[in-house]
């Protein structure tokens, strides 16, 4: 099935889409197929993961290398009032 629309991108946009097609040796509608064909799908997935509610699934979903990393991960998100703190007095 063939389709056409009109299409008239920024022409940043245009040049990019130009030199990604000239550097892998495709055409432009190719770029311009192949990026729509991800956006649609990685909405999907986005689709399907919203619809479920089991708060227990962040718990799990982390980086693969967090044993590892874990030090360097603590180190990065260490802030001011990271740690024990005294706790200011209320009068």
């Amino acid at each position: 099935m063939n389709s056409t629309f009109n299409w008239k991108p920024e022409q940043t946009l245009w040049e990019k889409v130009i030199n990604l097609a000239s550097e892998r040796g495709q055409s432009p509608e190719s770029i311009i197929s192949e990026a729509v064909r991800l956006y649609v799908e990685t909405q999907s997935l986005e689709l399907v993961n919203d619809d479920v509610s089991d708060p227990l699934i962040g718990l799990f979903s982390a980086n693969p290398d967090l044993a590892i990393k874990s030090e360097d991960i603590l180190q990065n998100d260490v802030s001011e009032k990271s740690g024990w703190t005294w706790k200011e007095t209320h009068q």
